[in-house]
């Protein structure tokens, strides 16, 4: 394989931005007002994203453990802030609480058997694995969460005269919840079941495109793939399982009585 890649100088870049003046004329043709959130939306992507990368390229320069960690903290934080500031109503403290720990750990555990045990990168911490791969895992878990906690706060508005019902019946709370942490769930897991089924015949993942862009060999590019996909799938599963099963306690009181939690 050549090791070396082609750059995309600013001009060249300067020309994609076509294709952002075609959606929003596309959407406008279409009678829908999206052109302020494709500009916004377009100009956010852009500085945010040449802004992670000065300091990626500050970070791989010094392999430095603290920052490493610093940076996975840092999107940890910015991965829970967004499934918490997502919601239109103000979640109660200890939903709060279960969205933290569970997004925490799911991803840290497998974030660090995958490297550990899978990738064994040396040193351990080297940013170069353990940030993209990090970001990986901890973006699809928070998409995984959210849909749970969307799902089930829904589901409970929905169905909160047959919960209390249950309930008035001699139900417990996670009787009487059961059906709605299943469909949780399942709608949670979903989208990375189906990437995962569809991956290398509809379409080429993004981790494996990028490696194979930069010169790796398509063989080697899959292993990394299919392992980070195993590794994203066993991290919303594991997050999305700790959210439901501790999180559906906050939305009733000592009492056993469903409460509003927004």
């Amino acid at each position: 394989m050549n090791e070396s890649v082609m750059n995309i100088s600013n001009s060249q870049l300067m020309l994609t931005y076509l294709f952002a003046l075609i959606a929003m004329l596309i959407t406008s043709f279409n009678g829908i007002n999206r052109n302020k959130d494709i500009v916004v939306g377009t100009l956010r992507m852009t500085v945010q994203l040449f802004i992670a990368g000065f300091i990626l390229v500050y970070i791989f320069d010094r392999a430095s453990f603290i920052l490493s960690a610093l940076m996975i903290v840092v999107m940890e934080f910015f991965a829970i802030f967004n499934i918490i500031t997502n919601k239109k109503g103000k979640l109660n403290s200890g939903l709060k609480r279960t969205l933290i720990l569970a997004q925490v750990i799911g991803t840290i555990f497998t974030l660090a058997f995958f490297l550990i045990i899978v990738v064994r990168p040396k040193p351990i911490y080297n940013p170069q694995y353990l940030i993209p791969l990090g970001g990986m895992i901890i973006g699809n878990s928070m998409t995984g969460i959210n849909l749970a906690l969307n799902q089930m706060l829904e589901s409970i508005e929905n169905n909160r005269s047959s919960i209390e019902g249950s309930l008035m019946l001699g139900a417990s709370p996670r009787m009487a919840m059961d059906k709605i942490i299943q469909n949780a769930f399942d709608t949670a897991i979903t989208p990375t079941l189906n990437s995962i089924k569809n991956m290398g015949i509809i379409s080429l993942p993004g981790m494996m495109t990028g490696q194979i862009l930069g010169g790796v060999s398509p063989l080697i590019a899959i292993r990394y793939q299919i392992a980070i996909m195993t590794a994203i799938m066993s991290s919303v599963a594991i997050c999305v399982f700790i959210f439901l099963h501790l999180g559906y306690k906050n939305f009733f009181n000592d009492q056993k009585q469903l409460v509003k939690i927004q």
